[in-house]
């Protein structure tokens, strides 16, 4: 489970999420993505916990597996980069 995934069972979009916990909804996605890690004052921590329903543990664990795909992801584009076969751009470089 990643943090998408602990949204998503929540039942949040990335904006409900955002003004829960006052920060930008780009901050969501980048900790979704596995760019970030949250930083959070202790007392919004809490609140992402009650927010999630999750533990600590689960929410450590979901900060974890969404970084660990991130660097799958830049691992195979690495290795497809190597073999000379294209990769596909991001959408914000497709523009």
């Amino acid at each position: 489970m990643d943090i998408k995934a602990l949204r998503e069972r929540a039942g949040l979009s990335r904006t409900q999420v955002a003004a829960w916990l006052g920060v930008s909804a780009t901050s969501v996605r980048n900790w979704e993505k596995g760019r970030t890690k949250p930083t959070m004052t202790p007392q919004k921590y809490l609140a992402a916990l009650r927010l999630f329903e999750c533990t600590p543990e689960e929410f450590a664990i979901a900060t974890e597996n969404s970084i660990k795909k991130r660097d799958e992801t830049q691992l195979f584009k690495a290795k497809r980069i190597a073999q000379g076969k294209p990769v596909a751009r991001s959408r914000a470089l497709r523009r």
